[in-house]
């Protein structure tokens, strides 16, 4: 099986590194499924600078800065580039962010968006669903299933 390629929503990075529940499971499942190749996970470079500027009130800064550079250990980066910028700017996207992801997710040819938000996807080329459905669909089109390793992955 060819690893499924995804494109993190910014909302699951922030699940995971701040362990919001219910969610972090979920998220916590996506690295393993990654770090058994069953995936190859990517974020928007966009999403990085968004989770530093959500989350540093929560977790100082220099623990969050460690924390996003070890997520780029298991998931590449995809750029969104000044061109992106203004075609999202021109578009009919209610969301700028929602807009960068999804050009960033097409540039990299992902298979699916994961987020939790898949209502603001609706335009984009690359179909978007939430973590939960797509463990789903891995189990049963290939019989591949993950248990809550949320446990095993808290800092």
């Amino acid at each position: 099986m060819k690893p499924t390629r995804l494109l993190l929503d910014t909302n699951i990075l922030i699940d995971y590194l701040a362990q919001r529940q219910p969610f972090f499971g979920d998220a916590a499942k996506l690295r393993v499924a990654a770090d058994f190749g069953d995936v190859e996970l990517w974020l928007c470079a966009q999403s990085i600078a968004d989770v530093e500027y959500i989350l540093r009130k929560a977790i100082p800064l220099e623990r969050l800065r460690a924390m996003l550079k070890g997520v780029t250990g298991f998931c590449s980066v995809a750029a969104v580039n000044g061109e992106d910028m203004v075609a999202g700017l021109d578009s009919v996207w209610p969301d700028l962010e929602d807009f960068c992801i999804a050009r960033a997710a097409e540039r990299i040819q992902a298979d699916r968006i994961i987020t939790r938000d898949a209502e603001g996807f609706r335009r984009s080329p690359v179909p978007a669903t939430d973590a939960a459905t797509f463990f789903e669909s891995l189990k049963a089109d290939y019989g591949i299933e993950y248990e809550d390793v949320s446990d095993l992955l808290r800092a």
